[in-house]
């Protein structure tokens, strides 16, 4: 306080507050197996006189989503603190711990609606942890226009602390899932109240029991993974194939961040007035968020598969689209319209199916033991990819213009669809060792 900055050191600090995001959630994503596997989707027992030394004394310590709730809260109180202290290190600190949350509180909100809900709606509750991202991306896009509280920082910083507050005690109300309780627990009773919980009292409970025990059965050892599990997911074939279609799955999702965090500059490149190419990426976000909304009524309707290959397929189309357009820009004028018509659709096709079955698509693959692991493993090398990526598409766009998108992006979506295309199953109304079955070998999709 009271220091003039060089403009070389408030460089340094800007880009250490923009990026320290992506470390913290590669690191957030190894945090997510360890509270998960061993403590529960939603809570684990402990022992409080371990920690007090009061032998007396045993808590339920909500664990997974309170965790993350829990830290979102802290990180937004020092995000709030560093505006208010004129703290850049407490603006930097909250972003990190934000962003380990996320990635701890994102994984464990699909496996937690994955494993809680009647199979025939498991693909259209799933949906909700996109349609809450998505939803909460364009609520602060909108809240930090100018407008709005762009020019009062205390009160945009502030904005998340009473929802973090809120969700945090909302939480403590809500049972661990039935999977989890009964495979991992093997507590049949509490299974049987989560599952009256979750589906409905009228719901048939020894159904739901049998279909979990038998995905139970498919794994002969610990239910429970540990970091050896690892070293079996790259060994076995099933797993292995998981993995793979996971990964190519997630390699759709890329283009969208880039394009997110840079359609202003790409437009501009191509001619649109500023005032106009500023307002696409909340426009995109908001066809994001509509598509994740419209994708929620359909996922049950037609499948992971049709709608993940076909999606993507049109998605990749309007990527090509796109390029055509900004290359004839300077012939056409009114094509660099089309071009932000273009980023906006994309943007919808991907939050109608692309984005979220991508995400949730790898817990629907493996069994209970390896589902968190599986999970960060591909969510991890997703992030590597996604920074190598970002940081790669603006030095290339200089070279060779919107090109850069075929080569970055087009070709290796390209890939992704040829693999997803040859092996992975349809997961729609299915149960999991159902699907464990066909990557197996022993079954196949009808």
């Amino acid at each position: 306080m009271g220091k003039v900055i060089t403009e070389s050191t408030y460089n340094m600090i800007w880009n250490l507050i923009l990026n320290i995001w992506f470390v913290g959630f590669f690191i957030g994503i190894w945090f997510s197996p360890i509270l998960n596997d061993k403590f529960g989707r939603k809570k684990m027992s402990y022992e409080v006189h371990q920690l007090f030394k009061t032998p007396s004394l045993t808590h339920f310590i909500e664990v997974g989503f309170l965790i993350g709730c829990g830290v979102a809260f802290l990180g937004a109180l020092l995000r709030l603190l560093a505006v208010c202290l004129f703290r850049p290190e407490l603006l930097i600190v909250g972003r990190f711990i934000t962003s380990m949350c996320e990635a701890v509180t994102y994984q464990s909100c699909i496996l937690y609606l994955q494993e809680c809900s009647p199979t025939n709606l498991r693909g259209m509750m799933t949906f909700l942890s996109e349609i809450s991202f998505s939803s909460m991306c364009l609520v602060g896009m909108f809240l930090g226009t100018r407008q709005l509280l762009g020019d009062n920082l205390v009160a945009f910083m502030g904005f998340a602390v009473p929802f973090c507050a809120f969700f945090f005690i909302a939480l403590c109300f809500l049972p661990e899932t039935p999977k989890y309780l009964l495979i991992v627990r093997s507590n049949t009773l509490e299974a049987e109240r989560s599952i009256r919980f979750y589906h409905g009292i009228d719901c048939d409970v020894d159904t739901v029991i049998k279909e979990i025990i038998m995905e139970a059965e498919g794994e002969v050892e610990s239910a429970t993974a540990s970091w050896n599990s690892i070293k079996e997911i790259f060994i076995e074939p099933h797993l292995r194939r998981a993995v793979l279609l996971s990964i190519s799955a997630l390699q759709n999702t890329v283009p969208l961040w880039s394009m997110l965090l840079s359609s202003t500059y790409f437009l501009e490149e191509i001619g649109l007035d500023h005032s106009l190419a500023s307002w696409c990426s909340t426009a995109m976000t908001l066809g994001y968020t509509i598509g994740t909304v419209a994708g929620s009524t359909w996922i049950e309707r037609f499948g992971r598969r049709t709608i993940l290959l076909s999606f993507t397929i049109v998605d990749n189309v309007l990527l090509v689209l796109y390029v055509m357009c900004a290359e004839l820009s300077p012939f056409v004028d009114s094509f660099k319209y089309g071009c932000l018509v273009l980023l906006v659709i994309y943007a919808f096709v991907y939050g109608s199916g692309v984005g979220p079955i991508s995400w949730f698509i790898s817990s629907e693959l493996v069994p209970q033991k390896y589902r968190s692991l599986t999970q960060s493993i591909c969510y991890a090398l997703n992030t590597v990819i996604v920074v190598i990526l970002t940081f790669s598409i603006l030095p290339l766009y200089i070279i060779i213009k919107s090109y850069a998108f075929l080569i970055l992006f087009t070709i290796p979506s390209t890939v992704s669809i040829v693999i997803l295309y040859c092996y992975l199953p349809e997961t729609k109304g299915r149960e999991i060792h159902e699907i464990v079955d066909e990557l197996r070998g022993k079954t196949k999709s009808g």
